[in-house]
Order: C-alpha cells, then sequence, then structure tokens
C-alpha cells in the first residue's frame, strides 16, 4: 500500500495475486556479467560513477579533485610456483613463449620446467602450475585468505609513510592532509586475487579541501613503494609453523592526470582510463575458473561437479584443509566459491566518492518524479536531487509484505520472452 505522508490516504495499491502467475519478477542484481547481464550492466555503471567522481569530480564531489596528487597502484601476490602465462594480447603475432629456457630444467618430480608455446589469454594452459606437485597451494590459500589484511595495514603503514616525510606524527598529518582510497579486486589467471587501488590525497575534511601539505604524486609513489615493502602478516600453517606474507614483486604506480593520453599503457594514466579499466573487472568472478556463480561450494566435490578446474579443486582443497589449524580459518568454508577470498569486489574510504546507496537512491528518486518532469527535462537534473531535499509534502509511504519465492523464470514461455525483450533491446541500442 502507497500511503500520502500529509493525508494518511490510500494512493495506490498492489497484490502479486494480480499477476498472470501470482508472482512479482524483480531484478536479481547480481553483478556478474556471465549471470545476469542487465543487472550486471546497471552495477557497472554505479560503479564507473563511484570511481570516476573521485578522479574527475561530479555529484557532489568537487571538481577540484582533479588537483589532488593521486596515484593508480596495482599490488599483487607473490609467486607459490611457475604456471603457464600469456605473453601478449590475442593474436599478437609478436608474443614472446611462455617460458623458454635453453637448459630445459625439470622439477624433482621429473616434470619440465620451461614451455615453448605461446599462450593466449584464454587458452586452457594459462594460469595452470608448470607441476601441481611442486605448486605451494597451502601458501597460496593461507596469502588469498589474509589478503584483505594485508591491505588494511598496507593502507596504515602508507600514512606513516606520508607523515615521516614531512617530519610529523600520524596525528599532525591527519590535522592537515587525509588519505582516500578505493581499491577492486580482480582475480588472476593462477587463481589468486590482485589489487588496483586509486590512492588520492585530500585536505582534513575530504575531497572539498585541498591538503595542507606540500605532497607530490611522486612522493605518495615513494610513500607506496616504502609500505609494500615494509608490511607483512605472520600466519599458521597446517604444518604447525609460520608463514610471513607479503606483497609480490610486480608492484605498479601509475600518476593520475589529466593530461595523460586515454590509449597510454605505460607513464601518467587519465582518469577516465582508470575508471573504465577498473569497472570493467567489477563484473567477472570465479566463473573463469569454472565455478558456479551462483550457490555456494561446500566441498571439492561440489567443485568438481560444477566442472572447476583441476587447478580450482586444488585450491579449493587446500583452503578447507586450513579449518582445523586455527579458529581465525573457520570462516572460510563458506568463502571455498571465491577460492578462499573473503573480501568485497570494490572497497572505498569514506571520503573517496559518492556510495553506492547514493545512486540506487537517486534511481528510486526519478522512478518516483518522473511523471512530473517537464517534456524537456533532462534526466540528470532529476539524478542529481538530494534526497533529503525532496518535498515532504509529496512523500509517500509505502507498506508492504514480501516472502521469496524463487529465481528464473517459472516456465519457459516467459523465460523466451524474457531473451526475446532483452535481444529486441540490444539491437535498438546498436542501432
Amino acid at each position: 500500500m502507497h500511503i500520502d505522508a500529509r493525508t494518511g490516504e490510500v494512493v495506490g495499491t498492489y497484490s502479486s495475486a494480480d499477476e498472470h502467475d501470482g508472482h512479482t519478477y524483480v531484478r536479481c542484481g547480481n553483478r556478474r556479467a556471465s549471470v545476469c547481464p542487465s543487472c550486471s550492466r546497471e552495477y557497472k555503471g554505479d560503479a564507473w560513477h563511484v570511481l570516476m567522481c573521485g578522479l574527475a569530480g561530479g555529484l557532489g564531489v568537487p571538481e577540484s579533485v582533479t588537483t589532488h596528487p593521486s596515484v593508480f597502484v596495482t599490488l599483487t601476490a607473490p609467486s607459490f610456483g611457475p604456471v603457464h602465462r600469456a605473453a601478449g594480447k590475442k593474436g599478437d603475432k609478436g608474443k614472446t613463449p611462455c617460458r623458454a629456457r635453453r637448459d630445459r630444467p625439470v622439477c624433482p618430480h621429473g616434470r619440465a620446467l620451461s614451455c615453448t608455446r605461446r599462450h593466449t589469454d584464454d587458452d586452457r594452459w594459462t594460469g595452470q602450475p608448470l607441476c601441481r606437485d611442486c605448486y605451494d597451494y597451502t601458501a597460496h590459500a593461507v596469502w588469498q585468505w589474509h589478503a584483505p589484511e594485508l591491505w588494511r595495514r598496507t593502507t596504515i603503514a602508507l600514512r606513516r609513510q606520508l607523515a615521516r616525510a614531512c617530519g610529523m606524527t600520524v596525528t599532525r598529518f591527519r590535522d592537515l592532509a587525509r588519505l582516500s582510497y578505493t581499491k577492486v579486486t580482480e582475480f588472476q589467471a593462477r587463481g589468486v586475487v590482485h589489487f588496483h587501488a586509486v590512492i588520492r590525497l585530500d585536505g582534513p575534511d575530504g575531497p572539498d579541501t585541498p591538503p595542507r601539505l606540500d605532497l607530490t604524486a611522486d612522493d605518495i609513489t615513494a610513500a607506496v613503494w616504502a609500505a609494500a615493502s615494509a608490511v607483512a602478516v605472520d600466519a599458521p600453517t597446517p604444518e604447525g609453523g609460520t608463514l610471513r606474507l607479503r606483497w609480490g614483486a610486480q608492484l605498479d604506480t601509475r600518476t593520475i592526470t589529466q593530461g595523460a593520453g586515454r590509449d597510454d599503457s605505460t607513464g601518467p594514466a587519465h582518469p577516465e582510463m582508470v575508471g573504465a579499466y577498473l569497472s570493467k573487472y567489477l563484473t567477472k568472478g570465479v566463473e573463469d575458473f569454472g565455478l558456479p556463480t551462483t550457490g555456494r561450494v561446500r566441498s571439492v566435490s561440489d567443485a568438481r561437479h560444477a566442472g572447476a578446474t583441476d587447478h580450482a579443486c586444488r585450491i579449493i582443497a587446500a583452503a578447507a584443509r586450513l579449518v582445523t589449524v586455527h579458529e581465525d580459518y573457520r570462516p572460510i568454508v563458506r568463502r571455498l566459491g571465491t577460492l578462499g577470498y573473503r573480501g568485497h569486489p570494490i572497497t572505498k574510504s569514506r571520503a573517496y566518492s559518492v556510495t553506492f546507496g547514493s545512486r540506487r537512491e537517486a534511481r528510486r528518486t526519478w522512478r518516483r518524479r518522473r511523471a512530473r518532469l517537464e517534456a524537456d527535462a533532462l534526466v540528470r537534473d532529476v539524478l542529481d536531487l538530494d534526497p533529503t531535499a525532496v518535498d515532504q509534502a509529496d512523500a509517500v509511504i509505502t507498506l508492504g509484505s514480501w516472502v521469496y519465492a524463487g529465481r528464473g523464470y517459472l516456465t519457459d514461455h516467459d523465460a523466451a520472452q524474457a531473451v526475446r525483450t532483452h535481444t529486441l533491446t540490444r539491437i535498438r541500442r546498436a542501432a
């Protein structure tokens, strides 16, 4: 029931019983493109706004953030054993072999540690260990589980490095500047995550004010390298020892500036390139490893039944063995479907940019008020409205009770109609 907040009058009612099959269909909200292209596209658009507003301003974030020093950082995991790798893009004739070695070494198990093939990104061998018995699956699973903690300690160390560069305490540094960031997670072909992050230096009040310290993007870059090489996490292992976890040697930093080229793969990075690059990975998951994107993986048997690769199954088996090692590993049984990774696909500091919630609230506001728009009104005029500034006289209270019925379509006819509608929509967009 929709009730007018001012008069208490019921202005509208709805019941799923009025539908032809007695059910109401809503958006699934899944971010993965392999599950729902429509919801994935919407999620990617929201992510684009969250990322770009922190890079170039907009939607309440001042455009002056483009003058704040910012750096695009990529942090990777260390090596757990040699794997097959793709050297170049698909169709590139100048690619180098995977692991060409003149001495052709072999591992203790008699397997070759060299490979002269030229793998592509979609090659089934890309990311697979050269020797599965030599690959350290236990360290892989332990590092994957503690990766979010390693990132947290890196942000703390980064503030300390910047404060030390200015010759002051961290408390004094926070009075003059604030470190804002956003982080996006990507799974590498070897089944381990690496992080792409945008790190920006603001004033003490956030993006509305410039930093009160004479620090440049080069200073942030130096602090990132120092922090990444210094932080570590000690974690227990099944053998009763302790494993010291660190970042891998492949650390990359690029200054973000408006003057950079949008297609430059090295050197300074353009804000739009960074925003597009990061939002692209948010619609991907573990489907490339043959793991299901819906439903929980409770064991290695579930993963094999779903068609997961042998490499992914071995990672899951190593993660499952950690449950009995320490109580901190007990929740890992709920993360086997993500190869033991427990973090979110995207995180950000409080003052970096707008939020996903604000973008969803903007769409709800547009749906409520679009009937009152002028004929030549722009959609962005409504999307940029502050929800708290909406006239309270127009507020409508919604009372409802819903029960989850199921996922997907109830009949083959409904599913076929949905596919037809989706196809026609794509044709219209292409035209």
